[in-house]
């Protein structure tokens, strides 16, 4: 009896380690596979499920990624065209084209989360060449083989992925899509022909879902140099730094540096209610945000630096949420993140009375109650070069 069971525990084990194997050399071939492209064209289909907001979208794009020119960013050039929207990376600047609205934003010193800005750039294909290998070595992750099945009447290989350490693959430029504290769980689809990812799912337990689909997928796909200038365009294109967009922007809000502040009164998450006017003698900076807006997410950190810095030097800092119409879901999502600086809510006649159209967008009151200082989008030196010199 005791060999039996010896036995059947050899069996046993040598089927795990066997099953095991077989799902490392499944993931490797495609790790190799990814490896060795150097370049690849192909649509995707992005559908977005997000029940707390009341979303639910399918776009589409195309996508071109050059893997021979790497750079210290992204590793590859980019091309993702959306409908009447091109955004191009060349390695060394990131523009965004609107050929409706004939306008070329460039950046010639972009950050990863300005190169990532597009939705399409979560889960592509390139972010999968970056994250699987990772994968692979991580043991803080868990990859679990599910029951092969089919994907576009494709026969794809099926996973489900748990990341535990999202943080180190926010480095490798995973974006922050949903809620930041819940980690989602994966679900990636292998072409059984070819080893290629044709689909991968961000699964948000009772909330959504974000479901990319891969198709038309075109290995050493060529894009001729001229692609990846924006000089290519017509002369009648206006062309503006993000920078001069942020400003064009603030010339067109209902109130200017100089001016006195429209005054408010709002409900804090704390309970209480706060007025601009009783807030006279101190230096006022107001962030106006929302949830789930990149550019906020990102400038968390330097503003909790900014109000740990400078709370016993009379800067009074507040972030106003100006898209909601209660704060349902606010205290925990201020909470995950780790917004340290204090809330206040209902703010959307704020927002048009100080002309605010895009997010994060900041103002610095003087202690007499003018505005010194705004801007769209966080440029920190200048946020503090102004703070102090008004301290």
């Amino acid at each position: 009896m005791t060999q039996k069971i010896c036995v059947l525990l050899l069996i046993s084990c040598g089927l795990i380690s066997s099953c095991k194997k077989s799902n490392e050399s499944i993931l490797s071939k495609t790790v190799d596979k990814l490896n060795s492209i150097e370049s690849i064209e192909y649509r995707v289909i992005l559908e977005v499920l997000q029940k707390n907001v009341g979303l639910d979208e399918i776009d589409t794009a195309l996508c071109f990624f050059d893997f021979k020119i790497a750079d210290s960013i992204l590793g590859a050039r980019h091309q993702i065209l959306i409908k009447h929207i091109e955004d191009v990376f060349n390695g060394k600047t990131f523009f965004s084209v609107n050929r409706k609205e004939k306008r070329i934003i460039y950046t010639n010193n972009p950050r990863i989360e300005q190169v990532n800005s597009s939705f399409f750039m979560n889960n592509s294909i390139s972010l999968l060449k970056k994250i699987l290998p990772e994968l692979l070595i991580d043991p803080t992750s868990l990859i679990n083989r599910q029951n092969d099945t089919l994907i576009n009447g494709e026969k794809c290989y099926s996973y489900k992925i748990s990341i535990t350490n999202k943080s180190k693959y926010l480095k490798l430029g995973l974006m922050i899509t949903e809620e930041k504290w819940k980690t989602p769980d994966y679900k990636l689809f292998i072409s059984k022909n070819d080893y290629l990812p044709i689909q991968i799912i961000d699964i948000y337990p009772n909330n959504g879902y974000w479901k990319s689909s891969f198709s038309n997928i075109y290995l050493s796909a060529l894009r001729p140099d001229s692609i990846w200038e924006y000089n290519r365009f017509p002369q009648e294109f206006l062309r503006m730094s993000s920078k001069e967009f942020g400003e064009s922007l603030r010339a067109k809000a209902f109130v200017r540096v100089g001016e006195m502040a429209p005054p408010w009164s709002l409900p804090s998450l704390l309970g209480n209610s706060v007025q601009l006017s009783d807030l006279k003698g101190n230096l006022v900076l107001l962030e106006f945000w929302f949830p789930f807006c990149g550019g906020c997410v990102q400038a968390i950190p330097e503003i909790n630096k900014i109000q740990d810095s400078y709370s016993n030097k009379k800067l009074k800092v507040y972030g106003i949420e100006f898209t909601r119409i209660d704060n349902e879901n606010l205290d925990e999502y201020i909470r995950k993140q780790g917004i340290k600086y204090p809330t206040l809510y209902k703010g959307q006649t704020i927002a048009r009375d100080y002309g605010v159209n895009a997010a994060p967008t900041f103002f610095l009151i003087d202690k007499k109650g003018f505005i010194i200082y705004s801007s769209v989008g966080l440029y920190k030196d200048d946020l503090i070069k102004a703070i102090n010199e008004n301290i």
